[in-house]
């Protein structure tokens, strides 16, 4: 038997092994709140399919609000260990702590994403609604039970209804992200909406950003199916372009998985 290599084959996946700080792909899970928006359900049986499949190329998984509030804890407890044995982090989408804000439960929403068995949460800007003691002292209670935090800047819009839908300056993503960096957040995230109305300056901003904090703290997102199913490949081919293959990008659909690798790698089948 031969046990030679032969010198033509197929392109391989040249992902770096996990933990990674770069090329990281964070998918989106809506578990069984599909409707209206999304027709893609992950329970446990198709979950556990799909990570054997596709796990080495997820590095955190983002759960969706409705599935955390209104899925049976125990369920949702085993889909979280599912994720955890193949090596996926999974944390709370933004949404989640809107919503606790607006029913003036965030300590309990901390501590119960927490029981629950997330690794980490997601805050965002308020556009100063929340006072920086206040937001200090959130902080400090997510690092005293043990989760971790990541900071998500969206337009202003998306926190407060009728504000000027305008993108911001690199300076202020900056001083908003600056107080959650100090205080331990392991990235910050750019909003797919806030990139899409920096238009042509979206570039000059986030390399801004990027020299600041480094790529390796960034995370892009992409838009997800209920605001256009094609807008995700658009938004992941611009970040590739303009930042690179390396970079990290988030809010992913079970069915893309497979589709980012062979854009961040011309050498492999892409299937459109």
């Amino acid at each position: 038997m031969d046990n030679s290599i032969p010198l033509n084959t197929f392109p391989r996946l040249k992902l770096p092994k996990k933990p990674r700080q770069l090329r990281q792909t964070w998918l989106k899970d809506v578990g069984f709140h599909e409707a209206p928006h999304y027709l893609e359900r992950l329970g446990l049986n198709e979950l556990e399919d799909f990570l054997e499949v596709a796990a080495d190329r997820i590095d955190y998984v983002k759960f969706t609000t409705p599935q955390v509030l209104y899925s049976p804890h125990e369920w949702l407890n085993k889909k979280i260990r599912l994720y955890k044995k193949y090596d996926v982090t999974p944390f709370l989408d933004h949404t989640y702590f809107k919503f606790a804000y607006k029913k003036n439960c965030v300590e309990h929403a901390i501590e119960h994403g927490k029981t629950l068995g997330f690794d980490s949460m997601e805050f965002m800007n308020t556009g100063g609604e929340v006072s920086e003691k206040q937001w200090s002292n959130w902080r400090k209670l997510a690092t005293k039970v043990s989760i971790k935090f990541m900071y998500e800047h969206h337009p202003l819009k998306n926190w407060k209804h009728g504000s000027p839908d305008i993108p911001s300056t690199s300076e202020e993503i900056l001083k908003t992200a600056d107080p959650f960096l100090n205080d331990g957040a392991d990235f910050v995230i750019l909003d797919h909406e806030e990139f899409e109305l920096q238009n042509d300056n979206a570039k000059k901003v986030f390399d801004k950003i990027i020299n600041n904090l480094g790529l390796e703290k960034l995370c892009f997102e992409v838009t997800s199916p209920r605001e256009g199913l094609k807008q995700w490949h658009k938004d992941l081919s611009a970040y590739i372009k303009l930042f690179g293959s390396d970079c990290n990008v988030c809010n992913i659909m079970p069915s893309q998985i497979l589709q980012v690798e062979p854009l961040r790698d011309e050498n492999l089948l892409r299937q459109f």
